[in-house]
């Protein structure tokens, strides 16, 4: 039998009920405790590379991810994320070596049998909640309207919801635990696409 197609994915979604900005909601309302977390493979986002490298990862978060340490995957997202700075910090700054040499000792620790990367569904599913999201929180202003800058700051943001939109929707479809600092941005994907895979923090 033939293969679901892509447009199976977009077709679960109706866009259009979507037109009023939402709002970010209190800490209360969203998947910060531990103890409920679901025994789930857990799945890192880049900020917890970036906060354990400051001392600014939570400690029921470390001691979670000790907990499942053979069950702890990386997203192609986030090793893409980790290795474009490498490219773009400058070598004239005297900061850079010892920047990269950080950010390379976690690639470095990243086995391949343990990266998932995400489908052409996923990708599909996670342009359009991000398509979504960049309307009703002001980015999909008209080009013509905007100032160089602007327009360039507004391709950058809809860029970023792109890449959080499509690490979410990976562990959604690898049914693993993502865990992440990046509260504004899970919030309004959780709005939009429910589910129990998703672990915050905030940076102590």
């Amino acid at each position: 039998m033939p293969s679901e197609t892509i447009g199976a994915v977009t077709n679960r979604y109706t866009p259009t009920r979507h037109v009023v900005p939402f709002r970010h909601r209190d800490d209360a309302a969203l998947p910060f405790t531990v103890g409920a977390a679901p025994a789930l493979p857990l799945l890192l986002d880049m900020m917890v590379y970036i906060d354990r490298s400051a001392g600014k990862l939570p400690q029921p978060i470390r001691g979670l991810i000790a907990s499942r340490q053979h069950l702890v995957y990386n997203c192609g997202v986030v090793c893409a994320e980790l290795a474009i700075s490498i490219g773009l910090l400058d070598p004239s700054d005297g900061r850079t070596p010892g920047a990269i040499a950080t950010i390379q000792a976690h690639l470095d620790q990243m086995e391949q049998d343990r990266c998932v990367s995400p489908s052409a569904s996923a990708w599909t599913e996670a342009a359009l909640l991000a398509g979504v999201l960049a309307r009703t929180q002001g980015l999909a202003v008209p080009k013509k309207a905007l100032s160089a800058d602007q327009e360039c700051c507004q391709r950058g943001r809809r860029r970023e919801l792109l890449l959080d939109a499509l690490l979410y929707v990976t562990a959604v479809e690898q049914d693993m635990l993502l865990l992440s600092g990046n509260v504004r941005h899970m919030d309004l994907l959780l709005q939009i696409r429910p589910s129990n895979n998703l672990l915050l923090y905030r940076p102590t």
